[in-house]
């Protein structure tokens, strides 16, 4: 049985609703009157009905009535094979929703066959306020085949078969649950045959396309002799370079301190008051200081690479991109300031929370309850908004030191995202060190590999296992076994990120629930990158917890 909650802007539910929300049900009770929606505070212009159905394809079919919609079918289990839950959206294209409510929505069905579902946390949907875009391809919309291993589309153009005969839905009716014909597997035509002149033609041209193909290496290898290779570099930006910082690698800088956006940045160094030390970490410090009377975070090398050239690059050029960052949920830049390169520093906004991770030693030590409340599924969705932000970006940024050290809290517990920039050589010095930066890794960057911005969310899988238990990764009893030679003896940390990079090693998530972020956080951790979800469908599923389980 299928729970089906309709809501409609209003105090009545005339009309086409707004939004469709489907859920299984063993305990269903059906609420064909109207109600308000007591969910929304006592400023809601909401109304609710629930509708118990078999046929949930048809309920909402009869729902929308003539009215253009999108369904969103979403899966717990990979290529779509448990289902989770379903969403309709009113494809007006206007925004809808109502006061009262943090979630409104575009949805669109174009000309063309796509479709695409845009979020916003106001009402009228201004752009300041998008929270995520959903979009499926005219394909993916007709054939209703598994998107991104979780989810299907269907809408309002399909033809399908509308219970008692497209009368209106009896409650009490049972009929089937619809399925879909499996697609036929297309014959595949006999190959044509090439004459002999055209294969000369082809093996002739593939040896020309050789040849320009070597002398282009070996002019590249030539260029860069004695300089140092990066095997992971990605078509993504990093965070210590381009959009903002240009298209070499800083390394290949000199003199960032010239550079326009630092200069525009730049503010003077004696209205910069350092106050007291915060925090300490192997290439920097942070301390309490203040500026034009305000708190402030400021952020300086450590004295032993203050007159280093390349390390006062590097650290430019990751004040370049936090200065270039402008998110509600990122650590706001103020400004960079110096007298000599040796006193340079970095003046951040004060988050007075302190860190995630902290706060999460605090609670293991009061024991607080494991699983996920609202407070930390809000602070995980501003962190997803953070990321969703960076990989929106043209080209997409990737943050690359995702961990709980690096997500500030305020008192009010407003979660952002800080520390941008780990460089490629300092993730690489990391990695051999054999830190504890590590284990929020992503499988394919510990191992020297091609990444994109799903490394990132690894990262974030990771971070949600922290929220749920509370603990450091890995350091559940299971993988203290795992990581314990025959003589119980604790191997070296390198052992512990092979089986982390193999597999057959995985971060804890409670029983606590949601059972539905508990998933998500299996999903972000997949050894394989092309099974994590995006960051946009990460703040779908957030959201929808958060709206309608907790």
């Amino acid at each position: 049985m299928y729970q089906i909650r309709a809501w409609y802007s209003g105090i009545t539910c005339d009309g086409t609703p707004y939004d469709v929300f489907i859920s299984e049900s063993s305990t269903c009770s059906t609420n064909v009157s109207c109600s308000t929606d007591d969910t929304t505070g006592a400023s809601h212009v909401a109304s609710l009905s629930t509708v118990c159905t078999t046929d949930y394809m048809a309920a909402a079919k009869e729902l929308f009535g003539d009215s253009p919609y999108l369904l969103l079918e979403s899966y717990t289990g990979l290529d779509c094979k448990t289902f989770g839950y379903a969403e309709g959206f009113f494809a007006s294209g206007n925004c809808e929703g109502s006061s009262g409510f943090s979630a409104f929505s575009i949805a669109t069905i174009d000309n063309n066959g796509s479709a695409s579902v845009r979020s916003y946390n106001a009402s009228m949907c201004p752009d300041s306020s998008f929270l995520y875009s959903l979009e499926a391809d005219a394909d993916a919309l007709s054939s209703h085949s598994c998107v991104d291993y979780f989810y299907k589309w269907f809408s309002s153009n399909d033809v399908t078969s509308v219970a008692s005969s497209g009368s209106t839905i009896d409650v009490n009716t049972v009929t089937s649950a619809p399925t879909s014909s499996p697609t036929p597997t297309p014959t595949p035509s006999p190959s044509p045959t090439l004459s002999t002149a055209a294969i000369i033609g082809i093996g002739t041209g593939v040896f020309v396309v050789i040849v320009v193909v070597g002398v282009a290496i070996f002019c590249c290898k030539r260029r860069v002799r004695g300089k140092s290779t990066d095997s992971h570099l990605q078509p993504t930006a990093s965070l210590e370079s381009a959009p903002f910082a240009g298209t070499m690698p800083y390394r290949e800088t000199t003199g960032l301190w010239h550079d326009d956006i630092i200069v525009a940045k730049r503010i003077p160094r004696d209205k910069v008051q350092i106050k007291s030390l915060l925090s300490q970490g192997a290439y920097g410090e942070v301390s309490l200081g203040h500026f034009n009377g305000l708190p402030v975070a400021v952020k300086m090398l450590l004295p032993v690479t203050r007159t280093n050239l390349q390390h006062v690059n590097e650290f430019l050029a990751e004040a370049k991109m936090t200065a270039s960052m402008d998110h509600p949920h990122i650590v706001s830049f103020i400004g960079v300031a110096w007298d000599s390169l040796s006193d340079l520093c970095v003046v951040l906004e004060f988050m007075d929370g302190g860190d995630l991770r902290s706060l999460l030693n605090e609670y293991e030590e009061k024991r607080y309850p494991v699983g996920f409340n609202r407070q930390k599924v809000v602070i995980a969705l501003q962190v997803c908004h953070a990321l969703a932000y960076l990989h929106s970006l043209m080209p997409p940024v990737i943050h690359r030191d995702l961990k709980s050290r690096n997500v500030l809290l305020s008192r009010a517990m407003e979660a952002k995202l800080s520390d941008f920039g780990i460089s490629r050589e300092r993730m690489e010095r990391t990695m051999t060190a054999g830190v504890g930066t590590s284990l929020w890794m992503a499988p394919e960057v510990m191992l020297g590999e091609w990444y994109d911005d799903k490394a990132d969310m690894f990262s974030f899988g990771v971070l949600l296992s922290e929220l749920d238990v509370h603990t450091l990764p890995y350091a559940n009893a299971n993988a203290k076994k795992r990581t314990r030679d025959s003589y119980g003896r604790q191997l070296p940390e390198t052992v512990l990120l092979q089986q982390i990079a193999a597999g057959n090693l995985c971060v804890e998530f409670s029983v606590a629930g949601p059972q539905s972020i508990t998933q998500l956080g299996y999903a972000c951790v997949s050894v394989e990158p092309s099974l994590r979800p995006s960051a946009a469908e990460v703040l779908y599923r957030l959201q929808t917890t958060l709206t309608h389980e907790l």
